[in-house]
């Protein structure tokens, strides 16, 4: 399905196309701030978003995730499934206690040069945590318990992308400090690491392989479903693949298929059988997650948020509707305007001068974001 902001798919979040050269960013200044001077800068990207005033309670909270600040993908999903959302948000009503919602999000920077340089969250993500922030927000302003985001942090998809578990923790330990300078309620946004799975579902490594070889046999079989899952994943996964030791010249043209090189074709080969990989893998730990029981018995009856649109979840615009990637693939750059975008690492270099921020009690050694001087 295809929208006025962007492609979307009940699979995976579809990135915009790499850029087929490599124009890292040269800044010519740096500033460095607090979490208080960098999100004030964030503050450009913020939204008020204002229910339906008239409606029960669930009418006017489900009425939030049709605004235009908010609703991504196939706009005839909420009003399709109305009847259950209402359902799930009259759980929660009838008791008086907040409405609770879960998100898998927050894995770990991408490794791969042209997309960013930081192991650990960077404005991009602090961005994100706003936009969830407002979504609470307007759920408050209607009803009085309001609501809860769980993140479930999604570092143990590391384990089935071959991303260096160091990658991962680097990402995890970051994720204080890109709390304190997004300035979001820690009590109404949470995180939840999803490597308990491991834990929590008995017999989880051998029920893992199992789930992988079972999927892969249905491919093998042509199964319509999986073949489709497979067509749309795949593609988006290519670019997820560990590349950090490729120069980023050569991964520009590798994933370039105009380019007709023989030296691309070990690193196309590389990149194709480790994402062929990834599909199964990654599929299963969404399965196991659902058909175990794992996500009722960690939140029951929560709400499920995506940045995959499908009908049985609601679906949040990420960053803004000019950002067609995630925060996790790219890095952020406020544009000489004020406003707020996701870009690619490798074309950063093609707007101008730029600036580099820095975060004065920052993680990562690489900087926090971007902004366009000129």
């Amino acid at each position: 399905m295809k929208d006025e902001k962007g492609a979307s798919s009940p699979y995976i979040y579809i990135n915009s196309a790499l850029p087929t050269s490599y124009v890292p960013p040269a800044p010519v200044s740096e500033t460095t701030l607090d979490a208080a001077g960098l999100r004030a800068l964030l503050a450009t990207n913020d939204v008020t978003l204002t229910p339906a005033s008239d409606g029960t309670t669930a009418e006017r909270i489900l009425s939030i995730f049709e605004l235009p600040d908010v609703l991504f993908g196939d706009p005839s999903f909420i009003p399709a499934n109305r009847d259950k959302w209402i359902e799930k948000f009259n759980h929660f009503i009838a008791d008086g206690k907040p409405i609770q919602f879960v998100a898998m999000a927050f894995p770990y920077k991408v490794p791969n040069p042209l997309k960013n340089e930081r192991a650990a969250p960077d404005l991009g993500e602090a961005l994100m945590l706003r936009r969830f922030q407002a979504v609470m927000d307007a759920v408050a302003s209607v009803y009085t318990p309001g609501g809860v985001l769980t993140i479930l942090e999604e570092g143990i998809l590391g384990r089935c992308q071959g991303v260096s578990p160091k990658r991962v923790q680097a990402y995890r330990d970051g994720i204080e400090g890109v709390m304190q300078v997004s300035g979001v309620d820690p009590e109404r946004i949470t995180f939840h690491s999803l490597d308990d799975m491991g834990e929590k579902i008995p017999n989880f490594e051998a029920r893992w392989i199992h789930e992988q070889e079972r999927l892969r046999e249905l491919w093998q079989q042509g199964d319509p479903a999986m073949r489709a899952a497979y067509e749309t994943t795949t593609a988006a996964q290519r670019t997820s693949v560990p590349t950090l030791d490729y120069e980023g010249e050569v991964l520009a043209k590798a994933y370039d298929l105009t380019q007709t090189d023989s030296a691309l074709r070990y690193p196309r080969d590389y990149i194709d059988k480790v994402a062929h990989r990834q599909f199964f893998a990654y599929r299963s730990v969404l399965s196991l997650r659902d058909v175990t029981g794992y996500l009722h018995d960690l939140r029951p009856n929560a709400v499920k948020l995506t940045v995959s649109p499908k009908a049985e979840n609601l679906a949040v615009l990420p960053v803004n509707t000019q950002s067609k990637i995630l925060p996790y693939h790219g890095v952020p750059v406020q544009m000489a305007d004020g406003s707020w975008e996701i870009r690619y690492r490798a074309e950063v270099g093609t707007l101008g001068k730029v600036e580099a921020l820095r975060y004065d009690a920052d993680t990562d050694a690489a900087p926090i974001g971007y902004r366009v001087i000129e």
